[in-house]
């Protein structure tokens, strides 16, 4: 789904924006198409503003549908991969999103360090913003959301891009660290998922199973399990041993992993291989019929495929389909979030504030879509974005016929939290 916002001009009103949407999805039987890891540092290029240009109104947008074909066993397990569909669902989430009305004119810089994980999202939206404000620079990093938490109270980055929810300790630690208050701005959602090899007929596995197979104590089950026979005895591959293939321990992605299967234990140290990024763990089970790997939902590619989990002993299974992980109904599901240090006022600097209402508008929940998350919750927005929101509608009209392009805007004053409204 790619959005396409038209620039306002700035001689008379702003005169719209208009989103054109091709909703898609994935389902228990399909993956998201692969997304490239973006470098440990980006700087985003600017695109010309695009002015005098009509457009038109938002208008509701009938989500269309292709056939799925079923998902078939062949005689030797492997597996059919079906065809993408769209999932109108998550279309129409992204449609209850506020438009994005644009503000006469910023410039700045605005520095994001972070998850690996969200760098490719955040920098997809850092272009669609630039394509409205060529003078915003934007300087994007990676490095985990750990680190992003230290060099955000040590103000080396604006936000700290984090794909897990703060503990209350990490969050007093910040307001001891920085003395001031923090504020986090949930833009999407992602999961942690169990990944296998697409041709592997296996199709969900429970959390004791995972225990026994990664966790070197296997404190859920009486024995380790090292075999795909101990698993599912008719595969293919049951005499093979399982491959384990997980990235750095300190991810965010590894700790939703070993806070559902294995908190508080080591993994096993039998056939077990550390790979340097989420997407490499999906390649490596793309090329491997013994594989396992956790990984992000994200990184899903067609030669790779997630099991259903269940949390509750084999009662329940749940598959990691972008409607799951958006009601979070799958176990593994987390928020992917931008986390700011606020002034002594209480308040987030404007640039950032409009920057976060525009990756909760429509428009920045398709690009987020676009990258393979599942979209924010559009009944819980931030009551500092809706204030923005509101600024920049009532002021359109006045402040884009009587501010100089070069001005810093003032439609989004004193919006961020603890300020009046």
């Amino acid at each position: 789904m790619k959005s396409i916002l038209c620039a306002f001009t700035l001689s008379g009103a702003i005169l719209g924006a208009a989103t054109l949407a091709e909703p898609q999805a994935a389902t228990a039987a399909q993956v998201a198409p692969t997304t490239p890891v973006a470098p440990a540092t980006k700087t985003i290029p600017t695109t010309p503003l695009v002015s005098e240009q009509s457009v038109a109104p938002k208008t509701p947008i009938a989500p269309t549908t292709t056939t799925i074909l079923p998902t078939t066993l062949g005689p030797d397990h492997v597996m059919t991969i079906a065809p993408e569909i769209i999932d109108e669902e998550i279309a129409k989430i992204i449609y209850d999103f506020p438009d994005y009305v644009p503000v006469p004119s910023w410039k700045g810089a605005i520095t994001i360090q972070g998850s690996d994980t969200m760098a490719p999202t955040l920098t997809a939206l850092a272009e669609a913003f630039n394509r409205l404000y060529p003078d915003v620079k934007f300087n994007i990093r990676g490095g985990g959301s750990d680190q992003a938490v230290q060099d955000l109270v040590a103000g080396a980055c604006d936000f700290a891009s984090v794909s897990n929810d703060l503990t209350d300790a990490e969050v007093a630690q910040i307001k001891k660290n920085s003395g001031a208050d923090v504020v986090e701005i949930k833009i999407a959602s992602g999961a942690a998922c169990v990944i296998v090899n697409a041709d592997n007929p296996m199709t969900q596995i429970t959390r004791e199973q995972l225990n026994g197979v990664f966790a070197i104590t296997h404190s859920m089950t009486k024995d380790p399990i090292f075999a795909w026979k101990e698993l599912d005895p008719t595969s293919p591959i049951a005499e093979e041993w399982i491959a384990l293939y997980v990235t750095d321990e300190n991810s965010s992605t590894m700790k939703t992993f070993t806070d559902f299967a294995m908190p508080n234990e080591r993994f096993t140290t039998s056939y077990f291989y550390r790979e340097p990024s989420p997407s490499s763990v999906v390649n490596a089970c793309c090329a491997y019929k013994t594989a396992m790997g956790i990984g992000s939902f994200k990184h899903m590619q067609p030669r790779a495929k997630t099991l259903a989990v269940s949390a509750d002993k084999g009662k329940t299974f749940v598959a990691p389909t972008k409607m799951n992980i958006y009601t979070g109904k799958y176990p593994m599901s987390r928020p992917l979030q931008l986390v700011a240090v606020l002034d002594k006022q209480g308040n987030l600097p404007p640039l950032l504030v409009d920057f976060a209402r525009f990756a909760l508008s429509e428009t920045g929940q398709d690009e987020i879509n676009d990258e393979g998350y599942s979209p924010a919750n559009p009944t819980k927005l931030p009551e500092f974005i809706k204030r923005a929101n509101a600024a920049a509608a009532s002021a359109a009209p006045h402040a884009l016929s009587t501010s100089s392009p070069d001005a810093a805007p003032s439609a989004v004053p004193n919006t961020t939290p603890g300020a009046a409204p």
